[in-house]
């Protein structure tokens, strides 16, 4: 049996690629998971299923197109909660991510943004390339190897870790490592699988696939499918005339709903990029889903194992228009289909009740950088780079030549330390001339001293959202907002809306003991890791701030 297994998975995927039936390998498949139809005592496994850029309204606008067997099966036969929400703000998604498995806010696990400066090494530091930046070219060097352990928290997979040792099988698949690394053990690195758009095949982290136990991989790389998707065209699945854009928004629809998948001539971007954001990417990833869920035999014995799936609902063949265009739509409705084709599989190898399905989004709000459209276009837009240098000028003009000001992330200014005890000036009295200096900038609604906002006797929103969001070794020295609506320009000329609201997004939990309910309450995201923690029995991550939701009534 040994000897036959890896080419019996290999077909198993190609059934799934060419929706060919399974005939006598699901035979064999039933016939090996002959148990009792018995729900175990805590789920055998947990499947994270992400989407990045989903929000609610999208969801509830397409959900009456979907089938009954893929997101409606999970958001009628499980417990959804109807008002879920990221609270740290901002727009990197892995710190949405960080939360998600750690139950804690920016302000405990630390991933304040995809980069910061960090305060004693004077370094750029990325979230999950660490100190990659090139000195003098400001570069980020992403050919290193991809880490998490720039958390300051323990998450989900460390407390399984902690209980199950290796024997429990843990393994995140998507498109972006920085939307996956987080759901692993900080100290013991755990395999992070991702498409690499440049080469065509799935790329791994801390994974040998040259093992005869992963030698799985090497096949379905092997297969090649990323070139069989990118002889395919796109179109829209049903009539262009019946999507949301199309009834609702005419006039933002001038082009024709139809892409090859292959780049166009002379282009720079990755040979494969454009199967990324398109409806062929998210069923490569269910294809190796399936294909990974076999040949590791993942919910086949007493101890949790877990797999977070990241899927995309970025189109990469168009500038997006605005949250519901018709590419998108059409990429909510296909990954439904891939969806359902994976649930269908968990059914006959592993069965939902052994398994916890957890539905969420990496963020809901899509970054409308290249928006057309009137009704989603910034009412204005500043460019806080340009306002840093005149600040910068301001501090020389009182306190001498140098580079007060030593660089700038959205959202935050960072001040250089060593120049101001060099040149002898007060370090609070430059931070408030700073932040009274930056408010008359057209644009910005408020800027603060950052170490201020913990003694700041406020209970507005947006300044307890800046708490949640400050750690004092990364943040910015000077954090600010906009006025409501406006953009910051970056250098490259993406138009960037900082997000200092809440973000909802959708939940929902399936499967295992999942009674069917709907939960009006209001529940922050860092709700979610005591949750699946309290149900899979073991202790929350040491930073977890978050209060488990009470699925089982």
């Amino acid at each position: 049996m040994k000897a036959i297994l890896p080419r019996y998975l290999s077909l198993y995927t190609l059934c799934f690629v060419f929706g060919l039936t399974m005939c006598s390998s699901l035979a064999f498949a039933q016939r090996s998971v002959q148990t009792a139809d018995i729900t175990s005592e805590r789920p055998k496994l947990v499947l994270w299923l992400v989407v990045d850029n989903l929000s609610q309204e999208q969801l509830h606008i397409v959900m009456p197109r979907l089938g009954n067997n893929g997101i409606k099966r999970i958001f009628n036969g499980g417990t959804q909660l109807a008002h879920a929400y990221y609270d740290a703000g901002g727009n990197y998604a892995g710190k949405n991510m960080a939360t998600l498995y750690t139950g804690a806010p920016a302000c405990t696990h630390g991933i304040v943004g995809e980069q910061w400066i960090d305060h004693f090494s004077n370094h750029r530091i990325h979230a999950i390339f660490g100190d990659a930046y090139d000195a003098n070219t400001g570069r980020l060097d992403s050919a290193l190897s991809v880490c998490n352990d720039q958390l300051f928290c323990s998450t989900i997979g460390n407390q399984i870790r902690k209980i199950y040792n290796d024997k429990a099988k843990m393994y995140a698949v998507g498109f972006h490592p920085e939307n996956l690394l987080w759901s692993s053990g900080t100290h013991v690195p755990e395999p992070v699988i991702w498409f690499d758009a440049s080469k065509g095949n799935m790329r791994t982290e801390n994974i040998r696939i040259d093992s005869l136990h992963h030698a799985w991989i090497a096949e379905f790389n092997n297969m090649r499918m990323a070139d069989i998707y990118l002889d395919k065209n796109w179109a829209p699945t049903f009539d262009i005339s019946t999507y949301h854009v199309s009834r609702f928004f005419p006039e933002e629809k001038p082009h024709k709903f139809y892409y090859t998948m292959k780049q166009p001539a002379g282009s720079s971007n990755p040979k494969y990029g454009r199967l990324v954001g398109s409806p062929y990417g998210n069923t490569l990833i269910r294809d190796f889903a399936t294909s990974l869920l076999l040949n590791e035999g993942m919910g086949k014995d007493d101890v949790p194992d877990m797999l977070t799936l990241e899927f995309s609902l970025s189109p990469s063949v168009c500038a997006k228009q605005q949250p519901m265009d018709a590419e998108s739509e059409d990429l909510l409705i296909q990954l439904d289909d891939c969806i359902a084709s994976l649930l269908k599989a968990i059914d006959q190898h592993i069965g939902m009740h052994n398994t916890l399905v957890v539905f969420t989004a990496a963020q809901s709000i899509f970054d409308l950088q290249s928006t057309k459209s009137d009704h989603w276009a910034p009412r204005g837009v500043v460019s806080m780079h340009k306002a840093t240098a005149i600040l910068n000028l301001y501090l020389m003009s009182k306190y001498g030549q140098a580079k007060w000001v030593k660089n700038y992330a959205p959202g935050a200014i960072y001040l250089d330390r060593e120049e101001v005890r060099k040149h002898n000036v007060s370090w609070d009295t430059i931070l408030i001339e700073s932040a009274e200096f930056l408010h008359e900038v057209k644009g910005v609604e408020k800027a603060i001293v950052a170490k201020n906002l913990d003694l700041m006797d406020s209970d507005m929103p947006i300044v307890q959202m800046m708490r949640r969001n400050y750690h004092p070794k990364r943040s910015g020295d000077i954090v600010l907002y906009l006025q409501p609506g406006w953009a910051d320009e970056m250098d490259d000329g993406r138009q960037i809306q900082q997000q200092w609201v809440v973000e909802p997004v959708p939940l929902a939990f399936y499967g295992w003991r999942i009674p069917h309910a709907l939960i009006y309450g209001s529940h922050s995201m860092k709700d979610v890791a005591p949750t699946v923690t309290r149900l899979i029995g073991v202790a929350n991550p040491d930073g977890c701030s978050g209060e488990a939701i009470d699925l089982l009534k």
